[in-house]
């Protein structure tokens, strides 16, 4: 028996059942999607409503962090989820239903239109960004142990590789480069999972953003990285340049935007993209090996193709694309182990 979806289904039951009519059972839920993090959603088709419940267990996801954010962004204009009820101590979440239709199926489905939808995404990135309120710093020793999964989590436990001391010379430079990039950028508001599956297409039109509790003070470039080096769809280059081009026209107000080059911006978006992706490929390791999750491990191919290419194009971390030939590149899910 799932405790929590009947505890769910009682919940629901008192606030949105009017009095007198049957309660709801866990029968009457359906799971609307399972993400990378322990929280569940679920709709009820016997509401009249639509409604998306969150089941969010208070030990593993609490709620705070994803109100405040979301209340702040809905204050901002942000396309935010509207909450309807909420249960803390439980864990409970109703807001509203932005659909199924996720930007990832829309430009895979329809591949003429994906710079226009890209161009309106981008528009929604924009004021995001600039949504004021009280965030955790990204700060050197994040951006490290993000980093630092691609060796515990990709390396050492999916690929089953030993690391030696030239690797860790080697990986320490990468970090350290990475690191001054990023805090060199303007600081902003970070969604940190500006990517295909969250941002939703509802039918009546717009723009949705989901999965936003995990937001930050960081890089400018970080979620222009998750949006244009999706680890779920892969955009053209040339595409890539002209928006982030569009992107840093954007910020030219702001003083160290304005004293960089196209050049510049770019090669920080570059590296920005570098650093996010070995968190990634770490993390999709930890989500099979810790959490069972093994669809994830299909999604390493691409974000390996991104780590390797920046990698080659950029001479100062030629030493790290060389090793990744050397031991990585030829096997990268490690079959041959």
């Amino acid at each position: 028996m799932d405790t929590r979806l009947r505890e769910l289904s009682h919940w629901a039951s008192a606030r949105f059942v009017p009095s007198g009519q049957a309660t709801l059972s866990v029968a009457d839920f359906v799971s609307v999607s399972d993400d990378a993090s322990f929280r569940r959603y679920f709709r009820c088709p016997k509401l009249d409503q639509s409604i998306v419940f969150m089941d969010a267990p208070p030990d593993k996801e609490p709620l705070q962090g994803f109100l405040a954010i979301g209340n702040a962004l809905s204050a901002a204009g942000v396309p935010a989820p509207e909450f309807y009820a909420v249960d803390l101590e439980a864990g409970f979440l109703a807001l509203s239903d932005f659909g199924d239709q996720q930007l990832l199926g829309l430009v895979q489905d329809e591949p003429e239109a994906v710079l226009s939808t890209l161009y309106e995404v981008m528009g929604l990135l924009k004021n995001v960004a600039r949504v004021d309120c009280t965030l955790p710093d990204y700060s050197a020793s994040m951006l490290r142990a993000e980093m630092d999964l691609f060796p515990t989590w990709y390396l050492t436990r999916l690929l089953g590789l030993t690391l030696t001391d030239e690797f860790w010379r080697v990986w320490q430079d990468v970090c350290d480069r990475l690191v001054v990039s990023a805090l060199a950028e303007p600081q902003v508001f970070v969604h940190r999972d500006f990517h295909s599956r969250n941002i939703m297409v509802p039918s009546k039109g717009g723009l949705g953003l989901l999965d936003f509790q995990d937001a930050v003070r960081g890089p400018l470039s970080y979620d222009l990285v998750s949006l244009l080096k999706d680890c779920y769809v892969e955009y053209e280059p040339l595409m890539q340049q002209t928006l982030v081009e569009d992107y840093r026209q954007a910020w030219l107000s702001d003083p160290r935007v304005q004293a960089m080059t196209p050049t510049a911006f770019f090669q920080s978006f570059e590296r920005m993209g570098l650093q996010r992706h070995l968190k990634c490929a770490g993390i999709f390791s930890r989500l099979c090996l810790r959490d069972g999750k093994a669809r994830y491990l299909k999604d390493i191919p691409m974000v390996l193709n991104y780590i390797a290419s920046i990698c080659e194009r950029q001479p100062e971390f030629r030493d790290f694309y060389q090793w990744l030939q050397a031991f990585v590149l030829s096997d990268p899910m490690g079959r041959s182990a």
